[in-house]
């Protein structure tokens, strides 16, 4: 017999049986009956043993986890593929960068009505991130909020302030660089791409717009050339470093000082800890710089949500599962000490692992910085992600390469995201 949440779902999903051949509410898992088996494919550490919580308190369901290559790695292709032939699983672990361009190609199931009663569990920056055109496609797990990892020991000797707008970190910069030549202030790592997305998204300078099935691109709106201008001018006065994202000589820079500060997001404390260990005690954990006083907007790097696939024939579980994935305290428990995630369900903000003094950090609880960081933004993913992103690190890392405008190098990422929609016959609007 349906629990009562579950026929809730699925009256919510009723619309979509006939197109996707989704299985109605039975008896699975019953009493002499073989509970309900769903597939769930994903790859970031911890997920295997969530799930193993999972299917150790709910009989009724099992669900069998297979791990996969992240999805830009290969594991989306994979899923694409199997979409077509009908070996699709039912859920999927989706980044929510690359969740429009699955929902472009019908891979996607749209969950608005089942996922009503459970919105206010989750941020809602969360919800924004897991829609498109208004409807929902998966129910969050994590974010990436963005914060300013900063030398606390480099920033007493100048008598710099971490807690500041971007023109006060434009100037800290600069009397870093003439106090101490041999410093600079943060890095610019051109390479990665959604760094860059998410300074942009915390401007308020969003590329994309959908309203229906028209999409409307464009890289260059004032906010968004707010931002490139801001770094542009701080490559060309030689105030920030170019580095290579995540490469050992950018870590061997914030552990000896060399870099004083970094903007990043929550599980980037991660790999501080273990690649620049020798700088335990040293680092502290600020807001991000806001572009006016007051403003608490922020951008975010990663997150992901559990999706359903078409296909899928066992909804009412699977809606189930995913929704005890993202906010059943002891599965969070796991992803957070597993996978270094910042939850978007927001009764995770009393999980003990998010209230812990960090030694790494001086014991700074680092964590009610994030928290404090959830602003919801105006960023909206487009349906070629794959495409721009790859376009935006190579034009950014030329630009930064021959010192040829940041402006021109989005310019040039509008354009081949254009081509990369129409190749998939995707209607656009024109700018």
């Amino acid at each position: 017999m349906c629990r009562p949440s579950a026929r809730r779902a699925l009256a919510a999903l009723a619309a979509l049986a006939t197109l996707t051949g989704m299985a109605s509410c039975g008896p699975a898992g019953a009493a002499g009956t073989k509970p309900t088996t769903l597939t769930f494919w994903g790859w970031a550490p911890g997920y295997q043993e969530a799930t193993a919580q999972f299917n150790s308190t709910h009989p009724r369901v099992h669900v069998e986890f297979r791990k996969i290559s992240p999805g830009s790695q290969g594991g989306y292709a994979a899923m694409q593929t199997a979409v077509k032939d009908g070996t699709a699983p039912c859920l999927i672990q989706m980044g929510y960068e690359s969740l429009p361009s699955f929902v472009a190609e019908g891979a996607l199931l749209p969950i608005s009505q089942g996922v009503v009663g459970e919105r206010v569990q989750y941020s809602e920056s969360a919800w924004q991130q897991t829609s498109v055109a208004g409807e929902v496609y998966g129910f969050p797990v994590d974010l990436g909020p963005m914060a300013l990892y900063y030398r606390r020991d480099v920033y007493a000797q100048y008598g710099l302030k971490p807690e500041a707008t971007w023109q006060d970190f434009a100037a800290d910069a600069a009397r870093l660089r003439q106090a101490a030549p041999e410093r600079h202030l943060t890095a610019f790592t051109a390479d990665d791409p959604w760094w860059f997305t998410a300074l942009t998204a915390q401007a308020g300078g969003s590329w994309f717009d959908v309203k229906g099935h028209t999409w409307k691109v464009n890289t260059t709106n004032p906010n968004a050339t707010k931002v490139t201008a801001y770094w542009q001018s701080l490559l060309d006065k030689d105030l920030v470093k170019a580095e290579k994202a995540y490469s050992d000589d950018l870590f061997t820079d914030l552990q000896n000082g060399t870099v004083a500060a970094v903007p990043a997001p929550a599980w980037f404390s991660g790999l501080l800890t273990q690649k620049a260990a020798g700088a335990a005690g040293l680092w502290g954990v600020a807001p991000m710089p806001r572009w006016s006083a007051g403003d608490a907007s922020t951008g975010f790097d990663g997150g992901s949500a559990t999706a359903l696939v078409k296909g899928c024939r066992e909804s009412e579980a699977a809606l189930e599962f995913a929704n005890w994935f993202g906010r059943d305290r002891k599965s969070l428990e796991i992803l957070v000490d597993k996978a270094g995630i910042y939850p978007a369900a927001i009764t995770a903000d009393t999980l003990p692992a998010l209230n812990r003094p960090d030694p790494y950090f001086g014991d700074q609880v680092i964590f009610d910085v994030f928290r404090n960081a959830r602003s919801s933004t105006d960023w909206s993913w487009g349906p070629v992600m794959n495409e721009t992103s790859a376009a935006l690190s190579t034009e950014l890392t030329k630009a930064v390469a021959n010192h040829t405008p940041l402006r021109t190098a989005l310019e040039t990422v509008r354009d081949r995201t254009v081509e990369a929609m129409r190749g998939k016959g995707i209607d656009i609007a024109a700018n």
